[in-house]
């Protein structure tokens, strides 16, 4: 499928994501310019739109392992494409709402997640442009990949990948940040998502996994028992761990990459437990787990 983004798309993505910056919207303006002046970009940025919005074989899982804007585009790549792509699927999600009939408090949360994903890079972590992890994380909501109960989101999974060769549909738990992930509001949002689930991705009684630093047995063997950290670590059964040092880094420190540990901030005593580790080049991992039946 061949695409074409044009600047009155870009206007009407950014009134759908209620985002009212004309410098942003010049700067989207600008890379549109880049593309229509080049006919290879032309047909990267096409290539990518595919695997953003029309593939159906999850293809897309494997640009998560690109880290670059460069790697992914060539190096004539305007910083803003990320987010030029991101809001070219804005018709996407518009249609895939009414597809999966969402109610009006999931649009709102999906609106929200993608709006976050368009600006925080740039408004808050002053990039110039939106790493490729939030032009995923946003074409995920974007695919009606993920739904928000409460305090935790549910991505639909075509296979458990935790199983081998078991292809039965199942469902990955995200952790939004931002809120303290207290023990009862997690149980609650598992708990209603049973329902969602089933109305949106008509699907039962099936396998909850997740993969995140919280799940690290390392990490858990400095926090507290009682801290909420502990309390939803214990709640999976962890059946792998992986390199988790870029998780920390995000996650707990707010830094994609850091050359000298001796820089990261103490503000808490996780974040000067974990920098102790780093400074002692130990090994911190993240958790894959099954959530406890």
């Amino acid at each position: 499928m061949n695409v074409l983004i044009t600047k009155s798309i870009i206007d009407e993505a950014l009134r759908f994501y209620s985002i009212d910056d004309n410098e942003y919207k010049e700067q989207c303006y600008k890379c549109i310019d880049d593309i229509q002046q080049n006919s290879k970009y032309q047909e990267i940025v096409n290539n990518v739109y595919n695997l953003l919005f029309v593939d159906k074989n999850n293809k897309i899982r494997k640009l998560w392992n690109i880290k670059s804007t460069s790697e992914l585009f060539g190096e004539i790549n305007n910083p803003f494409i990320t987010n030029v792509l991101l809001l070219s699927g804005y018709d996407t999600h518009r249609t895939n709402m009414k597809k999966y009939n969402l109610d009006n408090k999931q649009i709102d949360i999906h609106k929200k997640r993608v709006r976050e994903a368009l600006i925080n890079d740039i408004k808050i972590k002053k990039y110039d442009g939106i790493r490729i992890s939030q032009m995923l994380w946003g074409a995920y909501f974007i695919n009606l990949r993920i739904i928000e109960i409460g305090r935790l989101q549910y991505e639909f999974i075509k296979f458990n990948p935790l199983k081998e060769n078991e292809y039965k549909e199942c469902i990955k738990i995200h952790i939004p940040a931002g809120e303290r992930l207290i023990e009862q509001d997690v149980k609650q949002s598992i708990k209603q998502s049973k329902d969602e689930i089933k109305k949106y991705f008509n699907l039962e009684n099936a396998d909850y996994y997740c993969s995140s630093w919280l799940l690290s047995t390392i990490v858990n063997k400095i926090v507290d028992n009682n801290s909420n950290i502990a309390k939803f670590y214990n709640m999976f059964e962890i059946l792998k761990e992986e390199d988790g040092i870029e998780d920390i880094l995000n996650f707990v420190f707010n830094v994609i990459e850091c050359n000298d540990y001796k820089n990261l901030e103490e503000k808490t005593s996780l974040q000067k437990n974990l920098k102790q580790l780093l400074l002692e080049n130990r090994k911190i991992t993240i958790g894959v787990g099954i959530l406890k039946r």
